[in-house]
């Protein structure tokens, strides 16, 4: 019986406390920033992470994958509407009605119409973003010339040039795009 006891104590203090507390420690000296969550602060404010989604929905920046859960990271999933769903089709639509009223072109791109599987997807394609440019541009009289530049920019390659898609951070575009948007301001005054 005192056996069991103390191998319930050795293996409870190896799992529950050394092991932990040596994973942890690893992570905050090896990589600081991503395991602290990867917050993005301004002023000392945390306005969101590189690592998720969130929503953008003034007409001055570039939007996002459209979030099933409302870009909430507490209850990350899909909307699990098929391909024959009335309600998918009626959002979709909703989606292509707004892209199109803002002056964008047929066809929209799908990444603007469907939600990410997670819905806090913070990529999407280069393409999707060249899109919302002129869109963009119009809003706040910047140049086309000077937010593709700033895609540019932005754009992340592959994991090791190998693993997934190019794409494109829309936090991270957003950021610079108020740092343009904020010069642009401070020469008025």
């Amino acid at each position: 019986m005192i056996r069991a006891v103390l191998q319930l104590g050795l293996w409870t203090f190896v799992c529950g406390v050394f092991y932990p507390v040596l994973v942890y420690g690893f992570a905050k000296f090896t990589f600081p920033k991503a395991s602290s969550g990867s917050l993005v602060e301004i002023d000392g404010k945390v306005i969101g992470s590189d690592l998720l989604a969130q929503s953008f929905e003034s007409p001055e920046y570039f939007h996002s994958r459209p979030s099933a859960i409302g870009y909430d990271p507490s209850s990350s999933g899909a909307s699990n509407l098929g391909p024959t769903s009335a309600q998918l089709s009626k959002k979709v639509e909703q989606r292509r009605t707004y892209w199109v009223a803002r002056g964008g072109t047929e066809p929209v791109p799908s990444e603007l119409l469907y939600s990410s599987g997670s819905g806090l997807d913070p990529h999407v394609s280069p393409e999707t973003v060249s899109y919302q440019i002129p869109l963009v541009a119009k809003t706040k009289g910047i140049s086309e010339d000077i937010l593709v530049r700033l895609v540019e920019e932005t754009i992340e390659s592959p994991e090791f040039g190998l693993f997934g898609p190019t794409k494109v951070n829309i936090l991270k575009l957003n950021l610079k795009l108020r740092s343009i948007y904020l010069e642009k301001n401070i020469q008025k005054n």
